[in-house]
C-alpha cells in the first residue's frame, strides 16, 4: 500500500496542474444577405384629355396590369393573365351585363 500512495499523489498533482487554455476559433462577422434584385412594383397614374384616369402597374420593367377609370362609367382592368406580354380584358365580371335593344322584329 505504500507504493500506491505516491502513485495516487502523482495522479492528483497531474489533475491539479493548470490545463493549457484551448484556443477557440474566432466568431465570424454577421453575414448580410444581398439585396433582392426584384424591383418593387410601381404605379404610374395619368389622366387623359377626356378625363379618363389610367393606372399602369409595372414590375421588372413590364406592365402587368392597367386600371382604366372612365370619367363616366365603371372602372375596368386589363391584365396580363398568361405572361405573354399582352393585356387581356376580363369580361366575365358578374356585376356588368351588356345592354341589348330590340331594333326590329318580324314573324
Amino acid at each position: 500500500m505504500t507504493f500506491l500512495l505516491p502513485l495516487l499523489l502523482a495522479f492528483a498533482a497531474q489533475d491539479a496542474a493548470p490545463a493549457q487554455p484551448v484556443q477557440e476559433a474566432p466568431i465570424p462577422e454577421k453575414a448580410v444577405a444581398a439585396p433582392a434584385k426584384e424591383d418593387a412594383p410601381t404605379v404610374s397614374i395619368r389622366t387623359e384629355g377626356n378625363g379618363d384616369r389610367v393606372e399602369e402597374y409595372r414590375q421588372g420593367g413590364r406592365v402587368y396590369m392597367v386600371k382604366v377609370t372612365p370619367s363616366r362609367g365603371a372602372a375596368y382592368y386589363l391584365m396580363d393573365t398568361d405572361g405573354n406580354g399582352k393585356l387581356n380584358r376580363d369580361d366575365r365580371d358578374p356585376r356588368v351585363s351588356p345592354v341589348h335593344w330590340t331594333i326590329y322584329e318580324w314573324d
